[in-house]
């Protein structure tokens, strides 16, 4: 499969978008205050065939159910699970006893996908409600559906991300049978260049429209509004949108003390601790290897969509049919893997292989082995998408861009598809804070 038949050749209609310097004010004006920065660079969305998009949701929920199983099959419980993976339990303070651990644990996730020569390979999940971009993906997708003549443009079949999350908590309020009423938990000091509370409010505000009572909360303040400051036994919001991660807040030196409060009180974290057990990159690892419970489907949906991934120990692996010394392996095929912690964020610790030097290659094995808790990955070839982009002076031409595809995938339910790539000619991580890609969505048409 080439190119030319995954990423197809669609392109929004001749003469509907807004003329470029209009373009441009628009995408600033609705991206501004954001965690990500407004891309007025790109003049369009990467563009996708129906069935394409599609295939993206699809894939995701098939393997987001693999992982799940080999997750839970690992251990009964909790503990065990973070035993089997060698994981701090520290790291995983805010769990709660009960079925409802399991039950919202997988209903957030945001793969990262390199479409390769093959097609889509699925790189990593991100599972939980602490996943980055679904406030930017909302906002850039409804930009460009205005940006080509609104609900009756090419984009009208491209979801709001912001509205599909919502129906998490419609269910739960139906389910759970408690008050409609929802507690955004986040912190702004997370978000360097924002000026204002508008990346939260646009949450609140969606929230709203699902006809949710909704307030956003910082750490400090969140039983003080949950009404349990002052010797409340029952939250006045029984939900939450843990819009959080706990590596992030311990590096910003958050107490988590109030968030577990809330929980032992009766507010229920939406999605739950095991969202970040089940994105452990060692569970993606196990699936990549392969479990005895996998049927003859299960391995050929992986084969087609993760590239080999394994644990990194000191053992045999099958590489290419045939069986090799794991270390050994990725000391004579530097070039061709990648070493990645089992959990971190924004490619923190991620080192490939093709952009270091064999010492810094050599030391991040050493770690790996030292530690227990990397994967190596097959490097996946990106193959090229034409963007048309806009320089500087305002001028526009074309030029080849290698984008990472990030489809969201609420309750089993498309939710948009976060974009992001490097500008021409950089190298490395595509990520957007620490390797200036650009932020993009992709669309159906």
């Amino acid at each position: 499969m080439g190119i030319e038949s995954w990423y197809g050749s669609v392109a929004g209609p001749a003469g509907s978008r807004l003329a470029v310097p209009e373009l441009a004010d628009h995408l600033g004006r609705a991206l501004d205050d954001l965690d990500y920065p407004a891309n007025t660079t790109s003049m369009n969305p990467v563009l996708l065939p129906y069935h394409r998009y599609a295939e993206l949701f699809d894939a995701t929920g098939r393997l987001l159910q693999l992982l799940r199983r080999a997750l839970f099959g690992s251990a009964p419980d909790f503990h065990g699970r973070l035993r089997a993976l060698g994981a701090v339990e520290e790291n995983y303070a805010l769990w709660v006893p009960g079925p409802l651990e399991e039950a919202y644990a997988t209903c957030m996730t945001r793969p990262d996908v390199a479409v390769g020569a093959t097609g889509p390979k699925f790189l990593e999940f991100n599972i939980g409600s602490g996943i980055g971009g679904v406030v930017e993906t909302s906002v850039h997708s409804a930009a460009w559906k205005a940006a080509y003549g609104g609900d009756a443009g090419p984009f009208h079949r491209a979801p709001d991300p912001l509205a599909v999350r919502d129906q998490i908590f419609v269910r739960a309020v139906r389910e759970l049978g408690t008050a409609p009423a929802v507690a955004v938990v986040g912190a702004l000091r997370e978000f360097n260049a924002v000026r204002t509370t508008r990346y939260f409010d646009l949450q609140v505000a969606s929230l709203r429209r699902q006809g949710l009572q909704a307030e956003y909360f910082e750490p400090e303040h969140l039983l003080e509004g949950l009404g349990l400051s002052d010797g409340g036994a029952t939250p006045r919001y029984p939900l939450g949108l843990r819009h959080f991660n706990i590596y992030d807040w311990t590096r910003l030196g958050i107490d988590l003390a109030p968030m577990r409060a809330a929980l032992d009180a009766g507010c229920f974290l939406i999605a739950s601790q095991t969202a970040y057990l089940v994105a452990n990159k060692k569970v993606l690892g196990w699936v990549s290897e392969g479990l005895p419970w996998m049927t003859a489907a299960d391995h050929a949906l992986v084969a087609r969509y993760l590239p080999w991934t394994r644990t990194v120990t000191d053992r045999l692996v099958h590489w290419q049919d045939t069986r090799l010394n794991l270390p050994e392996l990725l000391l004579s095929r530097q070039e061709e893997f990648v070493l990645k912690p089992a959990i971190g964020l924004g490619s923190q610790g991620v080192v490939l292989g093709r952009h270091v030097d064999e010492a810094t290659w050599r030391a991040t094995l050493e770690t790996a082995l030292s530690s227990g808790q990397y994967i190596a990955q097959e490097y996946v070839e990106p193959v090229p998408y034409r963007m048309e982009l806009r320089e500087s002076d305002g001028a526009v031409g074309e030029a080849d861009v290698f984008p990472v595809l990030s489809p969201f995938l609420f309750d089993g339910e498309p939710g948009g598809c976060l974009v992001r790539y490097l500008p021409p000619g950089r190298e490395g991580c595509t990520t957007i804070q620490g390797n200036g890609a650009l932020p993009s969505v992709a669309l159906p048409v």
